[in-house]
């Protein structure tokens, strides 16, 4: 005995505590193991580390090893590895930096520092108007015979060179300056002037925020003295410069015509956002007026020129005020509430008002790649299946690509965005005539990917920088994307008694999207197997809309539509616009020596098809069976020309190399084919036809100068009397026959607003392709596997065959 006491009913509760106890423990195990299976689960599912996962992503027909199908009435459950990821994109290991790469930060904080240290612009515009100010910076493009000498090894590096934008408010005679300064590679720079002082009239520059700034303290004022008309008319809407009930929209442009005015043209509008910087303009409220701003001293600037439902004007708001209170205006008064509805009527989110529809909650087909991308990037130089060129972007300008080769074999030098015009008819005060160029407020200025819309999972993201004249600093964001797509159809195919073959469609896709206001852009270019480039653009966005009034006196019968558009909206009109976009096309098929050829489809009686080719043919063969026939003439351009399309007259458009021939003796050379466009209506007695001049002509062609860069100046649409850069002036008869010849492709789409459009348009595109045209011996797509079978199995061919894979989550 231990002298310890014992008690028989102790020890039963001792037991029972340790039965409960265990069996609690082995329920908490249970449960931690179970979680823990379920979350090793998932992880295997959607790809762990060197696991395989069950995938879900197998067709019911794949190719087995053997060469043969295999089927199944329902998709296979077999165990396979997670997609390869490698990464596409290595950063560039050149000796000398990429000569067209996009500006970098640290090139842009260098080339502001030189200007700082040299006196070109103030520290910051605490002048406000009176201030040298820095207000955008673009990479200028090298010269290029520099670059290639540079390639070729016969060379020095051309270098890197930055053109500046300054405004030069602090001159006695202020103007609007661009400098080239460089190299920026290099420790010493130097700096060029690129116009002579005051050619770029101050009051033609851009418009940026310490204008815009300005704009908001006069007009606070007069709305003070409109107080009434707005709250009144406008749901009792109110407007400061701090916290307006309403905002403002100030880009109606032109701001004149003549390059020494200066009229910037005003409307109100309900913003859903408030005066965040966002525009969003389908509730353009019957409100407008001018402002009176040239030079630098806002003293002499005015508000006038007010308009209330498309009466006045009046020359001031007292004025305007005066005429609403004493009744001699027809006046408009927005339901109570109404602006409560706006951000719903504009919000671009899914319609609570009615159910899913069917089957939209199922996530849609998408594609992955197997093995990894097929594609490599060297800081911007892509190679893909033969294919191999540079990416860059322009903040005014957008992107671009630059030495474009295809199978070793020199296709192009520069395929570039270069302007994009838009006109517009209205019936609206403040929004009549209004003529936009988009390379003034920056094509390639805001831009950045939507998620899991721009591009797929899979792209690889190309960085680009700009130079932000609001916040005055670089801005860095992933706005290209790169990646190959599945066109899933095929890019040549037959089916006969003997034999069936074809092969898939996939193309290398290059894309960037960028905002300009209330449109949305999206550039891409499309690289196929058989050599051919597609060059599209389309736009989404909002429309820009005008007030819709029920009681216009200059509608007709049908009160729904007018002159210049349709009602969209509860109160928005859709007015007709156009989007032309213009391009630079500077092809060197098979070096810088080329000749544009224009084919003539024709029809016509025999001897006139037979004469185009031999003058002295005298009788019609007797074997033509009726006295019509299709025929081609063959016109070589001697001269710089521009070329419009019509449809009953159709044309090709060849740009060759007469020295080079294929193995039949033919020529070798690219077709230069428009996909889809519209015409410019507007006539050369329209004050906006110099500026625009590039929109008349779907394909001009010139002879390359390193002085003609661009289609446009980027003042032009601000200054119409005195254009600087127009398109037009290039056009001066050249011979242009077998030398450096750039073409200038212009596309489009004429836009009629409808209800459809709102609140957001729906992706509308435009484009060209170009074709190879007789440059390869025959279709250069046989160096890739294909599918291939013979009725009697004497030969066939499969593409390579894929593992199917699971793809590793995403970020």
């Amino acid at each position: 005995m231990s002298g310890l006491s014992y008690s028989p009913g102790e020890g039963k509760m001792s037991g029972k505590r340790e039965f409960y106890c265990a069996q609690l423990f082995g329920a908490l195990l249970f449960i931690v193991g179970l979680v823990a299976g379920l979350l090793i689960g998932i992880y295997v599912y959607h790809g762990g580390i060197d696991t395989e996962v069950i995938c879900k992503n197998i067709p019911e027909n794949i190719v087995s090893d053997g060469g043969e199908q295999t089927t199944s009435e329902t998709p296979r459950d077999d165990v396979c590895h997670t997609c390869e990821r490698r990464q596409a994109r290595m950063n560039w290991t050149g000796e000398d930096p990429e000569i067209f790469a996009p500006l970098t930060s640290e090139e842009m904080s260098k080339v502001r520092g030189f200007l700082l240290t040299e006196q070109y612009i103030d520290d910051k515009p605490t002048g406000g108007l009176k201030s040298n100010y820095l207000r955008s910076m673009i990479l200028s493009p090298p010269e290029k015979e520099a670059v290639r000498k540079y390639k070729a090894g016969t060379g020095p590096y051309p270098g890197r060179y930055v053109e500046a934008h300054v405004v030069r408010g602090k001159l006695p005679q202020p103007d609007y300056m661009q400098y080239k300064i460089g190299p920026v590679n290099k420790d010493t720079m130097t700096v060029q002037q690129l116009y002579a002082d005051g050619e770029l009239d101050y009051n033609s520059r851009p418009y940026d925020g310490i204008e815009i700034s300005l704009y908001h303290v006069m007009l606070k004022e007069d709305f003070n003295i409109l107080e009434a008309l707005t709250k009144e008319s406008f749901d009792g809407a109110f407007y400061s410069d701090e916290n307006s009930d309403f905002s403002i929209f100030f880009f109606n442009g032109p701001p004149g015509v003549k390059s020494n005015e200066r009229e910037t043209r005003f409307s109100a509008y309900f913003n859903p956002y408030g005066n965040e910087a966002e525009y969003i303009p389908l509730d353009v409220l019957p409100l407008s007026g001018s402002i009176h701003c040239p030079g630098t001293d806002t003293s002499e600037w005015y508000v006038y020129n007010y308009y209330y439902l498309n009466q006045g004007p009046f020359q001031n708001a007292s004025a305007l005020m005066e005429a609403y209170n004493n009744g001699s205006l027809r006046k408009i008064s927005l339901q109570n509430g109404h602006r409560q509805t706006v951000r719903d009527r504009s919000l671009p989110d899914r319609d609570t008002g009615v159910p899913f529809r069917h089957n939209s909650n199922i996530p849609p087909p998408r594609t992955y790649e197997p093995e990894g991308p097929r594609y490599t990037i060297k800081g911007h130089n892509v190679d893909w299946m033969g294919w191999n060129f540079d990416v860059t972007t322009s903040y005014l300008r957008g992107p671009g690509l630059f030495e474009i080769t295809f199978q070793n074999n020199n296709i192009a030098y520069e395929i570039s965005l270069n302007e994009i015009a838009v006109v517009y008819g209205s019936g609206s005060s403040g929004q009549t005539n209004i003529i936009y160029a988009d390379s003034m407020y920056g094509i390639g200025g805001v831009v950045g990917n939507v998620r899991d819309v721009d591009c797929p999972e899979h792209a690889t993201m190309l960085e680009t920088t700009h130079w932000d004249e609001f916040s005055h600093s670089h801005i860095l964001s992933r706005s290209i994307c790169v990646y190959e797509a599945d066109g899933e159809n095929a890019l040549w195919r037959h089916r006969g008694y003997a034999f069936e073959g074809g092969l898939r469609n996939n193309f290398l896709v290059v894309r960037l999207s960028s905002t300009v206001g209330n449109y949305d852009y999206i550039i891409e270019w499309h690289f196929t197997l058989d050599g051919k480039i597609f060059t599209i653009v389309s736009a989404s966005g909002y429309i820009q809309g005008t007030f819709w009034d029920d009681n216009n006196p200059f509608m007709g019968d049908e009160k729904t539509r007018d002159s210049f558009g349709y009602r969209v909206n509860l109160n928005t009109r859709g007015p007709i616009h156009d989007h032309m976009i213009g391009f630079k096309v500077d092809l060197d098929i098979l070096g810088t020596e080329n000749t544009m050829e224009v084919i003539h489809w024709k029809t016509g009686d025999v001897m006139s098809a037979l004469k185009s080719q031999v003058g002295s043919v005298s009788e019609v063969p007797a074997y033509f069976l009726i006295n019509n026939t299709r025929y081609i003439e063959y016109e070589e351009v001697e001269r710089e020309t521009g070329y419009r399309i019509n449809m009953e007259e159709p044309k090709f458009w060849i740009v060759k190399n007469e020295n080079e021939r294929n193995e039949w003796g033919v020529q070798r050379g690219y077709e230069i084919k428009p996909i889809s466009t519209a015409s410019q209506t507007l006539t050369d007695a329209h004050p906006a036809m110099p500026a625009l001049s590039f929109s008349k002509y779907h394909c001009a062609v010139t002879k390359r100068k390193e002085s003609e860069q661009f289609m446009t100046s980027t003042t032009d649409t601000h200054r119409l009397n005195q254009p600087v850069g127009y398109f037009e002036k290039q056009l001066n008869n050249e011979y242009i026959k077998n030398t450096d010849i750039v073409n200038w492709v212009t596309v489009g789409f004429l836009h009629v607003p409808t209800s459809e459009d709102v609140p957001m348009t729906a992706r509308v595109e435009s484009g060209f392709m170009l074709k190879p045209f007789n440059f390869f011996d025959k279709t250069p797509v046989f160096d890739i596997q294909a599918y291939l079978d013979t009725r009697t199995g004497w030969k066939t061919e499969r593409p390579p065959k894929y593992k199917p894979c699971a793809e590793k989550g995403l970020e």
